[in-house]
């Protein structure tokens, strides 16, 4: 095996642009979800479960890397987890893959959170018409949170077909069979 490419979406693209886009995807997502939920639905908005709400913004993050986890159920024992403080309050959990996987799995892996959690999100808002602001707000912060796992799906999509993938300090390297 040889390594094709080595995918460091920090290094690549910078915080500081990867905050901005992640600001910006937020407000775009939470705007159109919350004209398009009025609009379906119109109905006077609730703020009863408020702390519902404050709970699943604090918890979505970390029920968003779980999701990873457990799509990577079979290679559990490869996983590695860690925990750190960026910016001096930004609690982040890393979480390594110390075993080579297959690409269509990686990019598997990386759809799971962002399918099942904006999916039941909508079914959310759309079921609990009066609660689709909290709901829509969610929904963004969540796409802002995926919004990484799409750079590196970019990067794989055009890997060849055969190719695995292999997590580094460096970043992820998507390795290909040598040609011998």
């Amino acid at each position: 095996m040889h390594c094709w490419k080595t995918v460091n979406i920090k290094r690549e693209y910078g915080s500081t642009w990867l905050t901005i886009m992640a600001i910006s995807l937020f407000v775009i997502v939470f705007s159109l979800s919350f004209i398009l939920f009025g609009r379906v639905h119109p109905t006077f908005y609730r703020d009863d479960y408020f702390w519902l709400f404050m709970l699943c913004f604090v918890f979505l993050y970390p029920i968003h890397k779980l999701m990873h986890y457990f799509s990577l159920f079979e290679y559990r024992k490869s996983v590695k987890l860690r925990f750190k403080i960026d910016y001096k309050f930004i609690p982040i959990i890393r979480m390594r893959i110390k075993s080579i996987i297959p690409k269509n799995r990686y990019i598997i892996t990386l759809l799971t959170p962002f399918i099942i959690i904006n999916g039941l999100l909508i079914f959310a808002a759309v079921s609990y018409e009066e609660y689709a602001h909290f709901t829509s707000i969610l929904l963004g912060y969540h796409c802002s949170i995926c919004f990484i796992d799409f750079l590196y799906i970019k990067d794989l999509i055009g890997a060849p077909k055969d190719s695995v993938i292999e997590e580094t300090p460096k970043g992820c390297e998507i390795l290909v069979p040598s040609l011998i």
